[in-house]
């Protein structure tokens, strides 16, 4: 889900929540499950981002806050890619958690935040293969690209004494970081917080998604699923309760997006 608000005097606020998806997948799941007002919850792509910021004067400073859990790498590439190019000045805070490829979006600000209790996490790109020997080494080849190219954002925002060779094996191990503990490795401004920041429900993760998930976070999500009031209120979404009403077809289709994520 993405929200533009607070477009006036000279400044924006956008709310980027949920699965990271690529355009094809964003138009046809908004044909089936889009609610009464056209929206989609729980999913990011491009070209809505695109157009949302379209809509906000490009000398305006922007607020980028995340809470998700990453997607597909391209896709929140060109999201990333999208923020850098805006020309007023840019801040990332990170809500709950910002994982996987949603880090890139969280680094290509000009200034970061993140609350002591949020979290950080950066992993390995994922892809599914099928082929032969040759095209399963084609495919380790493509990660290992691409794995390059996610690190370069990272050792960008390093503070000084963080190695590239740090960075690149807390890719290689799917490292989770505190707010405090992600501030010290990166240029990241760190908040004080007196409450649980809220990072996803169970319909936004699995655990063959994030192999090194904290026990303390999962235990906190099981939490949240049994008590949904203790959510923060930035994921409590309007179309939460239409969704509870698809079809099992549409749900089937949401889950399957959201496990295909990479």
């Amino acid at each position: 889900m993405i929200r533009v608000i607070n477009k006036a005097e000279g400044k924006a606020e956008i709310y980027i929540s949920g699965n990271i998806i690529d355009d094809a997948d964003g138009v046809w799941l908004k044909r089936i499950a889009a609610d009464n007002e056209g929206n989609i919850s729980g999913y990011v792509w491009p070209e809505d981002i695109r157009k949302q910021l379209d809509e906000i004067d490009d000398n305006a400073d922007l607020a980028v806050y995340i809470n998700s859990n990453g997607g597909s790498i391209p896709a929140g590439v060109a999201i990333a890619n999208r923020i850098a190019r805006h020309k007023g000045h840019t801040k990332a805070v990170v809500e709950g958690w910002c994982c996987s490829i949603a880090t890139q979006i969280f680094f290509s600000a000009d200034e970061r935040e993140i609350p002591e209790n949020a979290y950080l996490m950066i992993h390995k790109p994922m892809t599914a293969a099928y082929g032969n020997a040759d095209d399963l080494r084609k495919a380790i080849d493509m990660l290992d690209t691409i794995q390059q190219g996610l690190e370069k954002a990272y050792i960008k925002a390093a503070k000084e004494g963080t190695t590239p060779q740090q960075i690149s094996e807390m890719v290689d191990a799917e490292t989770w970081l505190t707010g405090v503990e992600a501030a010290n490795y990166f240029n990241i401004t760190l908040l004080k917080s007196d409450q649980t920041a809220a990072c996803a429900s169970g319909r936004a993760w699995n655990d063959k998604q994030f192999r090194n998930m904290p026990d303390c976070l999962k235990a906190q999500i099981k939490t949240m699923e049994r008590d949904p009031g203790t959510v923060h209120d930035s994921i409590k979404e309007k179309g939460s309760k239409k969704e509870n009403d698809h079809s099992k077809e549409k749900a089937a289709i949401a889950l399957a997006l959201a496990n295909a994520s990479i």
